[in-house]
């Protein structure tokens, strides 16, 4: 999630399924000479968070490109970009990131994953250097007392910002069905935010990571009385079992799920499994949703390779977009001046406004409430309302 802070899905890391992803060129930092400028690159390439860690670098790619106008260099400086897949697991990341550190690497992007992500801000802070953080949502990524950590994309709290108007909520029950991880935590979290102070009352579920059989669980869902069934999950592998789970226990019978829209792969699961719930679908992205320059260009560029946009696509462009900012008028790569570079910051990018908060380093943003409806014998995402400034 996001490997789907408010929803993404609120589970969003949902089911994104894998794309098919264009073939990138990763350049070995030892190939560079001095007066190149090493982009590091540490994000989910294999695993459940496959699909998320795809669409983020093949985005990355295309801004880099697009951003430098082509040519991918920076004060004249050529980048070069080293990538590495953390596959989701903690200690791979730390040692990508220390050989990237070793190498003079003072700008790195990624993860998927929110856990993998609380191991490298600190990393970070530790060895001065700029990290901005992909389509891991769990809020506590980026802090105030760490000013060396970025967000490209949203948080769990902005994944819940659509679920703001939900009505009634006060004294209904909301049942928290998520991943026991960092992801999930995030998500228990940013709900009790939001829809405590409005009354609702919940009851947690937190699915073991390891857990194939999620009958149980989804039992328990089924059984709660609930009026909502939030789900957060970011597996893209175990999400569709998990799915299929509650609704076959009948989880969606008396309460009305409440989740992120997943990946276009998983359009028609989603479309399927939620068929006469009711659903409140809350989403951070899908194609087509803004209409502007970069967005207009993405598009053009993605169909003509035959690539797919997906949930975590602005999240690498705008990660490209906020490294060239970072580094122009920096001939030297100073972390210090890329900092200032980019806090306040404020650009159009391929989902619409996006602002960096000068002191809290979130991306502020707009968020979106979808419904999922039949288009001939497919599912495809339908606009109710935008969330301008989801953020501040």
């Amino acid at each position: 999630m996001a490997k789907r802070s408010k929803f993404t899905g609120i589970g969003v890391a949902l089911l994104s399924l894998a794309i098919t992803a264009p073939a990138v060129l990763s350049v070995s930092a030892s190939a560079a000479s001095p007066a190149d400028i090493k982009i590091g690159v540490i994000t989910s390439t294999s695993g459940g968070l496959k699909s998320y860690g795809d669409a983020y670098t093949a985005a990355l790619d295309w801004g880099l490109k697009y951003y430098t106008g082509g040519k991918m260099t920076i004060n004249g400086a050529k980048l070069v970009v080293t990538k590495k897949d953390d596959g989701g697991d903690a200690a791979a990341a730390t040692a990508a990131f220390k050989e990237m550190v070793g190498n003079g690497t003072k700008v790195i992007v990624g993860t998927a994953s929110s856990t993998v992500a609380l191991t490298l801000a600190p990393l970070a802070q530790q060895n001065k250097v700029l990290y901005i953080s992909g389509p891991a949502k769990f809020d506590g990524v980026v802090s105030a007392t760490n000013k060396y950590v970025f967000r490209s994309g949203n948080n769990s709290t902005q994944d819940l910002a659509p679920l703001a108007g939900i009505r009634p909520i006060k004294a209904k029950k909301v049942v928290l069905f998520v991943e026991d991880n960092a992801f999930g935590a995030g998500n228990i979290a940013a709900a009790r935010a939001l829809l405590g102070p409005q009354g609702a009352i919940f009851e947690e579920i937190k699915v073991a990571a390891t857990a194939t059989d999620f009958t149980p669980y989804a039992k328990k869902a089924a059984d709660a009385g609930a009026s909502y069934t939030f789900i957060a999950w970011s597996n893209a592998l175990t999400a569709g079992g998990m799915f299929t789970a509650l609704k076959q226990q009948g989880a969606f019978l008396h309460s009305k799920p409440i989740t992120g829209l997943a990946g276009v792969s998983s359009y028609d699961i989603y479309g399927t499994i939620f068929d006469g719930t009711n659903a409140i679908l809350t989403n951070s992205y899908f194609p087509n949703v803004y209409s502007g320059a970069a967005s207009s260009a993405l598009g053009t560029e993605f169909a003509q390779s035959n690539t797919s946009q997906d949930l975590f696509t602005p999240t690498g462009a705008d990660a490209a977009r906020m490294i060239v900012k970072a580094l122009t008028g920096n001939a030297g790569v100073d972390v210090d001046t890329a900092i200032r570079n980019l806090e306040g910051f404020s650009w159009l990018g391929v989902k619409g406004r996006m602002t960096i908060n000068a002191k809290s380093h979130q991306l502020i943003q707009p968020m979106f409430l979808v419904s999922l409806n039949k288009s001939g014998s497919h599912y495809v995402p339908s606009l109710i309302k935008t969330i301008h400034n989801v953020g501040q």
